[in-house]
């Protein structure tokens, strides 16, 4: 991911996704793009259904002193619960953050193309995502990554752990030791989702604001 994801859905289509969502914050983020930093969405384990809340897109452990200047947007999901620090978080503090479509780089001769990859039949893409709680960052969150599929790795190597809803409850699910073996099966398992990819195309700027600023 290229440090920016889109999340473009009501809340009638999260709640057919998430039967029972309730939102802790009163409201949901706003629809558009995500942007490190911003407050997203994510998703955990409620009694009955789902908590939505909102958590800064950047995760910063609470074993750290002082939030690092660049919090890590990504972590590699291959190896994650061996991890000293993060292992801890991936037991205790997982979450799902649904999204519309990510974005990824495409390397060109003349340069770079942004492009977005979203479920084909238009259904919501759930990321597999960790979470913690900082004293001076607050509540913050990072997706997992794996290995590209055939369609992602035309342009990358990785891309996020996307969740099917049993790998979703899986993933929700209390267990009292995380149960790495599953975890691993779920990342070797060639992905069930079509994804499609299609190219951003900036808008031309106006000739009229041209013409205003000129």
């Amino acid at each position: 991911m290229c440090g920016c994801y889109e999340l473009k859905a009501r809340i009638r289509a999260l709640n057919r996704r998430f039967p029972q969502l309730h939102p802790s914050h009163g409201e949901l983020p706003r629809s558009g793009e995500m942007h490190p930093n911003d407050p997203v969405l994510m998703v955990t384990a409620g009694t009955p259904g789902f908590v939505g809340s909102l958590a800064r897109w950047g995760l910063v452990g609470s074993f750290l002193d002082q939030p690092p200047r660049s919090p890590l947007l990504t972590l590699p999901a291959e190896g994650l619960a061996s991890k000293p620090f993060y292992s801890k978080i991936l037991k205790r503090n997982r979450c799902l953050i649904p999204a519309t479509a990510f974005h990824e780089c495409q390397t060109l001769v003349g340069g770079k193309q942004q492009m977005r990859i979203s479920e084909a039949s238009g259904e919501l893409l759930i990321f597999a995502g960790i979470f913690d709680h900082h004293p001076l960052a607050g509540t913050t969150c990072a997706i997992l990554t794996t290995a590209a599929d055939a369609t992602v790795g035309r342009i990358h190597s990785r891309m996020p752990v996307i969740l099917d809803r049993d790998e979703s409850s899986f993933w929700l699910s209390d267990h009292a030791d995380f149960p790495e073996a599953e975890f691993a099966a779920i990342l070797d398992t060639p992905s069930r989702h079509a994804l499609t990819m299609e190219a951003i195309i900036e808008a031309e700027p106006s000739p009229q604001l041209s013409l205003a600023f000129a």
